[in-house]
C-alpha cells in the first residue's frame, strides 16, 4: 500500500502565489509596453507595366511586371517592391505569335523626390522566364514618387533597344490621426 501525500500548508501555498504576483508585477513594470505607430502600417500599391512599344515592334508585349508597393507612412524613405518581371516566350508557351526574339526583359524601380531628383534605383532582368523581384527603394528623405519601365535588350548589353512606357506611382495621401 502507497502512503498518501500530504498537501502543503495553505500558509505556503498563499506564500507561493504571492511572490508569483510579486514577480510578474515587477516585470511587466521593466518590460515597455508596445505601442502601435504609423511605421507598423504599411500602405500596399498594386503597380504593372509592360514593353508594349508598336514604334519598336514591340505589340506582344514580350516583358512585362506586376506587384505591389509598400510605402511606409511618416518619412516614406522606404518603400518595398515585392512583385515578378517576365520575359516571354515563358516555358510552356505554345504561341507562335510571340516567339523568341534574343532579347532579356528588365524592370527598373525608381524613387523620385517631389523635387524630381532621383533618389534610388533597382533592377531585375528575365529571359524567357519569369523572375521573383524583391527588394526595397531607399532615401535619405522622403520618396514622393515611384517609376516602373520594362525594357528589352540583347543580352546583358546596354543601352536598351527599346522601353515600354514609364508608369508612375505617387506616394499615397495619408491623415495624421489628431490626439
Amino acid at each position: 500500500m502507497t502512503r498518501a501525500r500530504s498537501l502543503p500548508h495553505p500558509g505556503v501555498a498563499v506564500a507561493v502565489a504571492l511572490l508569483a504576483a510579486a514577480l510578474l508585477a515587477g516585470f511587466l513594470a521593466v518590460v515597455p509596453h508596445a505601442k502601435a505607430s504609423t511605421n507598423d502600417v504599411i500602405i500596399a500599391q498594386s503597380f504593372r507595366a509592360d514593353s508594349a512599344n508598336k514604334a519598336a515592334g514591340d505589340t506582344c508585349p514580350m516583358g512585362s511586371t506586376s506587384g505591389t508597393l509598400g510605402w511606409q507612412p511618416g518619412l516614406r524613405t522606404l518603400v518595398a517592391v515585392s512583385g515578378t518581371v517576365a520575359d516571354h516566350p515563358l516555358p510552356g508557351d505554345t504561341s507562335t505569335v510571340c516567339g523568341e526574339d534574343g532579347r532579356f526583359s528588365t524592370v527598373t524601380f525608381a524613387a523620385w523626390s517631389a523635387a524630381g531628383v532621383r533618389l534610388d534605383t533597382k533592377s531585375q532582368t528575365a529571359d524567357n522566364s519569369q523572375q521573383r523581384v524583391s527588394t526595397y527603394l531607399k532615401a535619405a528623405e522622403a520618396i514622393a514618387l515611384v517609376t516602373v519601365q520594362v525594357c528589352r535588350n540583347p543580352g546583358e548589353t546596354f543601352p536598351f533597344s527599346y522601353c515600354g512606357p514609364r508608369k508612375e506611382y505617387r506616394a499615397p495621401v495619408t491623415s495624421t490621426p489628431t490626439r
